[in-house]
């Protein structure tokens, strides 16, 4: 084989050993807790890193669908009252200043503070990463919930997550528009109010799409519906590089046999 090629080849053979890992399926089942990192203390010149397990307190049982909640503006003249009674809800963040969900998730620290001091968690069940679980209240028992195997994704698709984890199997996502507007133009319904900022670009987007499409594989046996009347043309091929046949596009309209 002349040399040259023989290098090509493994080069390319190193790549594909050393490159992400494909995505895999995860098989169901039942949630009970997980052990996380709580405080790293300095000992004697040595790092020390203390644990904990922190049991599931919410033992979810699905009931119904799936009701994922964005903000997106798409959203914004539908009641989501209705979805109450053929199923559970989960949203995020802000959300909770005009509609209080089943479950609800929030990230970053400032609006985990605001929903804090908003006592969101005495009206439904609040998840958050571990960080924010140890910080309220300190010294006793958290008034929040741990993301179950945080998958470290965007609070939308913490919701997502979070609802096959409690082994829901019809998925319906209401408000997850699936693009940015561009500079100056709403991406979300609490754009620039209080622990909002503004979108000037599509980065966080990106991320956004490559995650869903992931968890699309990660469970293949749950049924995926986005939910919208002006969806981008990519919609109608979100699996790129499947067939699994789990996600599909409705309108409003088809969203009312639903309900």
């Amino acid at each position: 084989m002349d040399k040259n090629k023989k290098k090509i080849r493994g080069e390319i053979y190193k790549m594909r050993i050393g490159g992400p890992p494909e995505v895999q399926p995860i098989e169901w089942k039942p949630y009970e807790g997980e052990t996380v990192n709580t405080h790293l203390i300095i000992r004697q010149g040595k790092k020390i890193q203390e644990t904990a397990f922190f049991e599931d307190r919410v033992k979810a049982v699905p009931r119904g669908n799936a009701y994922c909640i964005g903000n997106g503006p798409s959203r914004k003249n539908f009641d989501l009252n209705r979805l109450k009674a053929t199923g559970q809800t989960y949203g995020c963040n802000a959300l909770y200043r005009d509609f209080i969900p089943d479950y609800i998730f929030s990230i970053d620290s400032p609006i985990t503070l605001e929903m804090v001091d908003a006592k969101v968690y005495e009206k439904c069940i609040h998840y958050t990463p571990s960080l924010e679980v140890n910080r309220y209240p300190k010294g006793g028992p958290s008034h929040l919930h741990l993301i179950p195997n945080n998958p470290h994704v965007i609070c939308g698709n913490q919701a997502i997550w979070t609802a096959g984890v409690h082994g829901h199997r019809n998925i319906y996502l209401i408000g997850f528009d699936f693009r940015e507007y561009g500079k100056d133009q709403l991406n979300n319904i609490y754009q620039d109010t209080e622990n909002y900022g503004g979108r000037d670009q599509d980065t966080i987007f990106n991320g956004w799409l490559k995650q869903f499409r992931d968890m699309l594989k990660m469970r293949p046996y749950i049924d995926y519906t986005v939910v919208h009347d002006n969806p981008p043309d990519y919609l109608g091929h979100l699996q790129t590089g499947t067939d699994l046949g789990n996600s599909k596009v409705i309108s409003y309209k088809e969203f009312e046999d639903v309900l």
